[in-house]
């Protein structure tokens, strides 16, 4: 199984990166971008993606000299803005724009149903941003489910009623792992238009559970809202120390998360993708950034190169070991 926990950066080396230059960006710097950035988020407004870029833009705009906006092309479980990133974008054309790429998200190339052509190797990725654990959580006073251990043996009983993201996403995955490591485990989906969505589903008693991540939750669970139940994570996360990791209640590997990338036009050049990635080093170096994102509850994670490759093809990895497209108990 791939481990997570062995390629993290933290913010402390993102710092040490920041000195680190790269050849032929600072010449670029005079004359590129010329005008207005924009990074393209494939979910609609509200999402854990959209809160985060719209509060990273203002320090990649400090860096690199330009207004930078956030636009949202949502559609396709993101398949309407990575179709576009990937087959359409110009390296002149659209080498003003930066795309969001959701993962594990973007492996539903691998559902044979979705008939993509599309591999890892179709997007000019730039830096992985950030990383968001698994997380179940249910109602605080429904006194059917105190513990992942109740959650599972209702589940076996009869389908458990889950709000996911989408079809595909790291939530579904977290589901199909379940039904590997619990015999019997039946689950119907309703899925949600957002993680304000998916509260407004368990609060109203639509569904039974939210398969969410940690950061947008935080609040619910400080106010008794909701209770976390488990986190999809090796070893308890750090704002939630008490939740236990599903593989401590069960003794079975259930690993998921939500990873932010950015990526840029295929065929752009090394100079253009050096003065990108050198300014986002420095944004994500800025400590009043940081400072936002603690308070987001996001947990910044930047890899670039050889690094966040293994993240991608580790991603992938775990996509195919849970290959929720074979699932048989979901509805």
């Amino acid at each position: 199984m791939f481990k997570i926990k062995n390629v993290i950066i933290n913010a402390v080396s993102v710092m040490a990166l920041v000195g680190i230059s790269l050849i032929g960006a600072t010449g670029a710097q005079a004359k590129f971008p010329a005008g207005p950035v924009s990074i393209q988020v494939p979910f609609a407004p509200g999402g854990g993606a959209d809160r985060t870029f719209r509060l990273f833009a203002p320090y990649l705009s400090k860096e690199l000299g330009v207004p930078v906006k956030v636009t949202n092309v949502a559609g396709g479980g993101g398949w309407v803005s990575w179709s576009q990133v990937a087959n359409e974008w110009n390296p002149k054309k659209d080498d003003h724009k930066l795309a969001v790429v959701n993962i594990p998200h973007v492996f539903s190339f691998l559902n044979p149903a979705m008939k993509r052509k599309e591999t890892l190797k179709s997007f000019n990725f730039l830096a992985w941003h950030s990383y968001d654990p698994g997380l179940w959580l249910v109602r605080w006073d429904d006194e059917r489910f105190k513990e992942l251990n109740d959650v599972l043996e209702y589940a076996v009983k009869q389908p458990i009623v889950v709000a996911p993201g989408s079809y595909g996403s790291d939530d579904h995955i977290g589901v199909a792992f379940a039904q590997q490591a619990v015999p019997g485990f039946k689950a119907k989906f309703i899925t949600s238009k957002g993680d304000n969505s998916k509260i407004q589903l368990l609060l109203g008693k639509h569904v039974d559970m939210v398969a969410a991540n940690v950061g947008y939750f935080i609040n619910s669970i400080l106010e008794r809202k909701l209770r976390p139940i488990a986190v999809l994570h090796p070893e308890p996360w750090g704002p939630l120390p008490s939740v236990p990791t599903f593989q401590e209640v069960t003794g079975k590997v259930n690993i998921t998360y939500a990873g932010r990338t950015l990526a840029t036009a295929n065929g752009l050049s090394e100079e253009k993708r050096g003065v990108y990635l050198a300014a986002i080093k420095r944004a994500m170096n800025n400590p009043e950034y940081i400072q936002k994102e603690v308070a987001n509850r996001n947990h910044l994670m930047f890899a670039e190169g050889e690094g966040m490759w293994k993240l991608l093809n580790g991603g992938q990895k775990v996509a195919e070991q849970a290959a929720y497209w074979k699932q048989k108990g979901v509805q």
